[in-house]
């Protein structure tokens, strides 16, 4: 997919989880800005919108956008998005596994990027000790201790806790509203999403990202690197589990959306404590 394409798909779906949040589309300039997009793709969003009945001529909300109304994630994913998630299921499904060689062109061109992109890819990767140079300068995928995951997860239970607590403050009109109930109707709808590793990474992500803290981001690919993709994780009820995962993710939803924060803090750290007894009974 083209970049402006990848571009545009996205802008839509950030710009229908304003009208969920109940803000009206009626300055093309702040939301272009608030977007970060072109003043252009702006008014090509507001007129695909307007097409499909969501806002008036006005930007004003017609209708509340529903689930088929966004563009799948695959299409709105950018390049360094799409190609961890593709690497990352090559670990859990075990084609990458400790120990394997990583050849930066061969793996460019199955993931249908550059080889630069690549290199930077696993550079990034290398930080948190997941792959390394052997003697010969070639890269090797790593395993992981336990004693790394756990520590991780105590990096990840101080943040996410916190974030939980800092969303729940969030104004009405906020746009992380339109964007938490878009996650609650895709957890519903569960039975039709083939890869909930990919859904958990999204949920995490998205409470993250909107308690504004940069720090977490430094240690979002190591978390969904050990916690969402890693081979480690027994599947012999991988359904059961996901759904398990699922229901604690609606109520951590619940309780934000009553911007309960005592309530969901204590959801997430029991949604936390779960994955990490599961973790440690991998190993």
């Amino acid at each position: 997919m083209s970049r402006p394409d990848r571009v545009f798909k996205n802008a839509v779906n950030l710009a229908l989880d304003r009208v969920l949040s109940g803000v009206a589309l009626v300055n093309k300039s702040a939301l272009a800005r608030d977007l970060g997009v072109s003043r252009t793709t702006i008014r090509a969003v507001l007129t695909h919108l307007e097409h499909e009945g969501i806002i008036a001529p006005d930007g004003t909300a017609l209708r509340a956008p529903l689930p088929e109304d966004y563009f799948d994630a695959s299409e709105t994913m950018d390049v360094r998005h799409t190609l961890e998630a593709a690497f990352m299921r090559k670990i859990r499904e075990q084609e990458l596994t400790p120990g394997s060689r990583i050849i930066e062109g061969q793996m460019a061109r199955q993931f249908g990027v550059s080889v630069q992109t690549m290199r930077e890819f696993l550079i990034s990767l290398s930080r948190f000790g997941f792959v390394r140079k052997d003697h010969q300068r070639r890269w090797v995928l790593e395993g992981v201790t336990r004693k790394y995951a756990l520590e991780l997860h105590e990096i990840r239970v101080m943040f996410e806790t916190k974030a939980v607590e800092k969303v729940c403050g969030l104004p009405d009109g906020d746009p992380f509203w339109g964007g938490l109930i878009r996650l609650q109707q895709e957890h519903e709808a569960l039975a039709a999403q083939p890869d909930f590793a990919r859904l958990d990474t999204k949920f995490h992500r998205f409470l993250n990202a909107n308690a504004d803290n940069r720090l977490i981001f430094g240690f979002q690919d190591a978390i969904a690197m050990i916690f969402n993709y890693h081979y480690l994780w027994p599947v012999q009820d991988q359904a059961g589990h996901d759904l398990a995962a699922a229901r604690d993710h609606l109520a951590i939803i619940d309780r934000i959306l009553n911007r309960d924060k005592r309530g969901a803090k204590d959801a997430m750290q029991a949604h936390l404590n779960k994955t990490r007894a599961r973790f440690i009974a991998s190993f």
